[in-house]
């Protein structure tokens, strides 16, 4: 990689080490036939059996239109049952089918190796900083668009 100016910044090595990290994920979801844009929707539902669509689109910082198209691929997959909900029409209630449930633990050990991967990186030179103390750190930015 060319060295810039920019390397040193807070902002370059965040955009560099998300990129990686996604495709680390991606490299770990790959044999289980789901994509960095759909585990996530996989752990919720199997955690939050029955979430209507527009709650799931709150819940996460994507837009409304890419959770569509996610859950929609997931549906085709046969790893989600997308139902209209009775009381309004323009809504769908969400939950995990049987394969979906199946493919749920797998799901979860990927993220689960990422996260020691991830946490293994917080060691310092004189030191260790807590994976507490990172995302902490890292929900402190998210908050900056509020």
């Amino acid at each position: 990689m060319i060295a810039d100016k920019n390397d040193a910044t807070i902002s370059k090595q965040l955009h560099t080490a998300s990129n990686i990290a996604i495709r680390v994920l991606e490299k770990r979801l790959k044999p289980l036939g789901v994509n960095n844009s759909q585990f996530f929707f996989i752990l919720k539902l199997h955690d939050d059996p029955g979430i209507t669509q527009d709650q799931l689109v709150r819940a996460d910082s994507r837009h409304q239109s890419n959770v569509n198209r996610e859950i929609a691929k997931l549906a085709d997959m046969g790893l989600v049952d997308k139902q209209r909900l009775p009381t309004d029409g323009r809504k769908f209630v969400l939950k995990l089918t049987e394969a979906g449930e199946e493919l749920y633990p797998k799901v979860k050990a990927a993220l689960d190796a990422q996260e020691v991967a991830l946490s293994d990186c917080l060691s310092v030179t004189d030191g260790r900083v807590s994976q507490a103390d990172f995302l902490a750190v890292l929900e402190r930015i998210t908050k900056l668009d509020s």
